[in-house]
């Protein structure tokens, strides 16, 4: 699955940030003014393995309880979360 990530027309994305896997339609096919809509998948779409589970509900936890920031669209509360919470840092320094 690492392979296909990094193809801009695959409609498979990996967030290491939030240890997530997402099936979305690729940018170049949607129209103007259009919302790319993102579905997690939680096993694996080629042989059908559990994928790890995803850390959404804990990083958005974290984020408003030891940041404050509630509204993750707000530029200026989201300058001032630490560099380690926009990547996988955060939870492998956690062992999550």
């Amino acid at each position: 699955m690492e392979s296909l990530n990094g193809d801009h027309d695959c409609p498979l994305k990996y967030r290491p940030w939030l240890r997530q896997y997402v099936l979305t339609v690729p940018v170049r096919y949607l129209q103007k003014n259009e919302v790319c809509v993102s579905y997690t998948i939680t096993h694996c779409p080629r042989c059908g393995a559990a994928l790890p589970p995803n850390l959404v509900d804990q990083w958005f936890d974290i984020v408003e309880k030891e940041f404050g920031i509630i509204d993750t669209w707000d530029d200026e509360q989201m300058k001032n979360l630490p560099q380690e919470f926009k990547t996988d840092e955060w939870w492998k320094k956690r062992g999550l």
